[in-house]
């Protein structure tokens, strides 16, 4: 079994002093830091103090989704270790992590943030409810895998197409991976004893986006989960509470008609990845309880 550390990079230097001393020694077998074009000499710093650590330079700013994917194409090991740049992770991660994979329909582990290890979910008038696990298990299904800090399967991820960049700059792009990996039939598991640090949640975003754009994206980007995710069955739920949703607010009708630029790859999904779903919104939600 190899692993592959990723860390999307930008405007992250302070975090990367921070926290590469302890990903390296992890016993990783590469560590991979995709440089978003950030402008704080995150390059030279690295290229000075981690020669060993390779470097996926972007001649663009991409943001966080495209970053990670091509981070995981340029990993060269069968499991992936995803850190985001301000996470401080378990010195024995990779340890703890290695049992998981052994099962053949396992796509991800998420990890212990301090908060929650796993996510849950419903279905409440087509619109998805989800939230922070509890119980005192020390492992759970789990309705994602959070993109700041996860492991997970490259063969699996491939199979799945990762990210989808319509959710750039970022925010729900890990929910929609973990419904589309879960209604195909894979298993996304949170366990309680393997801890990191999240120590600036959203770093590379509020150093750089206005708060007010980030509201736009985060519910267009939650519309967009719905639409290409949810069984048919629960779309005209869905539109209803969207219209009713505009009606009281209308300001919502900003993030919907940045969400409708995307339909034409919304259906294109549905008739194609989404109809081959082996797994029904109900079942999957079942396994969370």
């Amino acid at each position: 079994m190899t692993i592959s550390v990723v860390i999307p990079a930008y405007r992250g230097l302070d975090f990367l002093k921070a926290n590469l001393p302890t990903v390296t020694k992890l016993g990783a077998d590469e560590i991979i830091i995709v440089n978003d074009v950030s402008p704080d000499g995150t390059l030279a710093f690295l290229s000075d103090n981690y020669p060993d650590v390779r470097v996926v330079n972007h001649v663009q700013n991409t943001r966080f989704p495209i970053a990670v994917n091509d981070g995981v194409a340029a990993a060269k090991s069968d499991y992936i270790l995803l850190l985001n740049q301000d996470v401080q992770p378990d010195p024995k991660l990779i340890s703890k992590v290695q049992k998981y994979f052994s099962r053949p329909k396992l796509f991800a582990v998420t990890f212990n943030d301090g908060h929650s290890f796993w996510a849950t979910g419903r279905i409440e008038e087509g619109i998805i409810q989800y939230g922070l696990g509890s119980g005192n298990t020390h492992t759970h299904p789990s309705l994602w895998a959070s993109g700041g800090a996860c492991a997970f399967k490259k063969s699996i991820w491939q199979k799945l197409g990762g990210f989808d960049p319509i959710f750039t700059p970022g925010y729900f792009e890990d929910l929609d991976l973990g419904l589309r990996a879960l209604k195909s039939g894979y298993e996304i598991i949170g366990d309680k004893d393997i801890k990191i640090i999240h120590q600036s949640p959203e770093s590379a975003f509020n150093s750089s986006l206005n708060h007010s754009y980030l509201r736009y994206i985060k519910d267009r980007n939650y519309l967009l989960v719905h639409w290409k995710n949810l069984d048919s069955k629960y779309l005209f739920s869905h539109i209803y509470s969207l219209a009713s949703r505009i009606f009281h607010h209308p300001g919502f009708i900003i993030p919907t008609l940045l969400a409708i630029v995307h339909l034409p790859h919304v259906l294109a999904f549905r008739r194609t990845i989404a109809s081959r779903y082996i797994l029904t919104d109900p079942e999957i939600y079942a396994k969370l309880s």
